[in-house]
């Protein structure tokens, strides 16, 4: 048998060969609502510009004045001239100003500080210790709605949403709060909608929960969905949703469902990724078999692609046998071919990605196992978090720099800075030089020699890390990830957190192993952390598969997405809930994949709610009472 050893290169050589480009795409967010202006106030002239206004401020005192620059931040605010209205609201003194005043110096500073991709400093200043009128709470809920959204925490923006539903009078804005709720759980995987049902909710936002996981369960279920909105409306009767959203839901989720009768599936069964294939295979067949409506069993055709096939000659002749949907190819080069080619006639869902930024035909899809979704998914969990200072250590090589190049666009792109980027060898028993550069303590070991020589006599002396850092994102294997995080320490960085891709885990539990990578935060797949009626079926069945699960994955995900890609296509808010990951469709037909976030304890990975603002410090603050 092949050992665990090689099994693991080989899986570790098959996510490489994923690549892109271009980094995903900045996941949609909700555009910023310009607060609603202040009432008239008595003795306030009329103006039509910024300029104007702060011209009339000039002539007159108090309270009018205030007024009148207000009012010239709020246009210029209109016309995206930030800083104008930044420095009249600075320059507004708050002893002399009234309460109402003041409030509104807050929201509109706070307005400004979303506009300029600043979602935490905009929920800062909007703490306020009175009772706001209804209008300015309304203003308040909405930035911090968006700026929930925006910062990366959806399920706080839905509970502030569900929160204001009170004060919104006209039926036209609940409509669209209700749309706003609906699309923002939507972005939300099964494994967090699961985790939340379980906790003590606000009856309201429990219905929004349930009547989204019914529509989760049912972009495989699909003959569930009616049978469970008549089950929801039944425990929910008095629910915002029933009056008018649940009419619409049930046809919207069932249209642009597709489901093909011939499915064509090219593999390499033979080669050098034969495992690999066989694996993606058995998870096909698995969700095939497993599929909750029994009456839906299209035919499923095998091609094997090896080493040297000719992929055209394979793909028309599996469209020239009827085939109505074709799933791969697997290889690199091969989707390559067929993106290239705008005579891709019928739908096709590769199992990898393009080297090419475009492609030729819409009916292609491209879908995988892609490095760079995971790197700047730790750029996002490390900003979401406040560590805005990273230092970076990635193995010389491609890989390492592509994973490089996704987490700095990622984090750069969000207001983070790169202070510190290493290279190292992969497979190295000792990184002492690599982290001491990232570290910058080459520069504090020669100090002290410069210093010892000066003086003529040893000295004790204790070296000094850079201190301009507050995280280190790593880009690592299983082996070399066990030898860097226990060198931080011995560094002086153990302190600091470490966020990393899936790559640093096996996806079997290790526990003596994986001590060592204890604290380390990382991101991956449900079907990693995750125990699953699936997962189970493969322990059971294919136990040999054991090692490529995650490729498993990858193939029962194929299958079930099927039918699902026109509604990806139509709705960019629309996420399946998938084995490997939360999957959007992007405007290149390049799917992606959110994952969950875990940390390493006691050896084995613990899963984050990363929707809970405070998930992240929690876990640092349980770590730390243990000790």
């Amino acid at each position: 048998m092949t050992s665990l050893r090689h099994i693991l290169t080989g899986l570790f050589l098959s996510l490489i060969l994923a690549s892109c480009v271009t980094p995903p795409p900045k996941k949609p967010m909700p555009s910023v609502t310009m607060p609603a202006e202040q009432p008239a106030v008595p003795g306030m002239p009329a103006a039509r510009s910024p300029e104007e206004f702060m011209a009339q401020s000039l002539t007159t005192t108090g309270e009018l004045r205030y007024q009148l620059q207000l009012a010239a931040a709020r246009l210029y605010i209109t016309s995206d001239q930030l800083d104008q209205a930044l420095e009249i609201l600075r320059g507004i003194p708050p002893v002399s100003a009234s309460a109402a005043t003041r409030r509104q110096i807050k929201i509109l500073s706070a307005h400004i500080a979303l506009a300029m991709n600043q979602p935490r400093e905009a929920l800062s200043l909007l703490v306020f210790t009175e009772i706001l009128p209804a209008a300015e709470q309304l203003q308040v809920s909405e930035i911090r709605a968006q700026a929930f959204q925006e910062a990366g925490y959806p399920l706080e923006a839905v509970k502030t949403r569900v929160q204001m539903e009170s004060l919104l009078t006209d039926q036209i804005r609940q409509q669209e709060n209700h749309k706003l709720i609906w699309e923002t759980l939507s972005l939300l995987p099964a494994t967090t909608l699961n985790q939340v049902s379980e906790a003590p909710l606000h009856p309201q936002l429990m219905g929004w929960v349930e009547l989204a996981k019914i529509a989760k369960r049912s972009q495989i279920d699909w003959q569930y969905l009616q049978q469970g909105l008549i089950d929801w409306r039944r425990r929910y009767p008095d629910h915002p949703a029933a009056r008018l959203f649940i009419q619409e839901l049930g046809s919207r989720q069932i249209e642009l469902i597709d489901r093909p009768k011939n499915i064509a599936v090219m593999l390499p069964l033979t080669g050098r990724y034969a495992a690999i294939g066989a694996a993606i295979r058995d998870g096909i067949m698995a969700a095939y078999y497993r599929h909750p409506d029994a009456s839906y069993r299209p035919e499923i055709h095998f091609t094997d692609t090896g080493d040297n096939g000719n992929i055209w000659t394979q793909y028309e002749a599996a469209v020239d046998k009827g085939a109505e949907f074709i799933i791969g190819p697997f290889q690199k080069n091969e989707v390559t071919t067929l993106s290239q080619s705008s005579d891709v006639t019928i739908p096709t869902l590769t199992l990898n990605y393009s080297d090419q930024a475009t492609q030729a035909s819409t009916k292609l899809f491209q879908f995988g196992l892609l490095p760079e979704d995971e790197a700047s998914q730790a750029a996002e969990m490390a900003i979401h978090n406040g560590l805005m200072h990273a230092a970076t250590l990635v193995p010389t090589g491609e890989w390492g720099q592509r994973l490089l190049l996704a987490f700095q666009q990622r984090f750069e792109e969000l207001g983070g800075e790169i202070i510190s980027s290493e290279t190292y060898t992969s497979g190295a028993n000792d990184f002492k030089h690599p982290i001491q550069r990232m570290l910058n303590l080459d520069d504090s070991e020669a100090r002290r020699n410069r210093l010892q020589r000066w003086v003529k006599a040893e000295l004790k002396f204790t070296p000094y890390r850079r201190q301009d850092v507050d995280m280190i994102f790593i880009a690592a294997t299983p082996r070399d990830a066990r030898q860097l995080k226990p060198q931080f320490k011995f560094h002086y960085a153990g302190e600091l957190p470490v966020f990393a891709t899936s790559h640093i885990f096996s996806g079997e539990i290790d526990r003596n192993a994986d001590r060592d990578i204890d604290d380390l935060f990382y991101c991956d797949m449900p079907w990693v952390l995750s125990d699953s009626p699936l997962k189970q079926t493969l322990q059971k069945l294919w136990p040999s598969q054991i090692h490529y699960g995650r490729f498993f994955a990858l193939g029962a995900d194929a299958y079930n997405l099927m039918p699902m890609l026109g509604r990806l296509k139509a709705n960019t808010w629309e996420r399946f809930s998938g084995h490997t990951g939360n999957i959007y469709l992007d405007p290149q037909n390049r799917l992606h994949r959110e994952l969950l976030w875990a940390r390493f304890v006691k050896g084995a990975p613990q899963l984050l709610d990363a929707n809970n603002p405070n998930a992240y410090a929690s876990s640092r603050r349980d770590d730390e009472a243990d000790e």
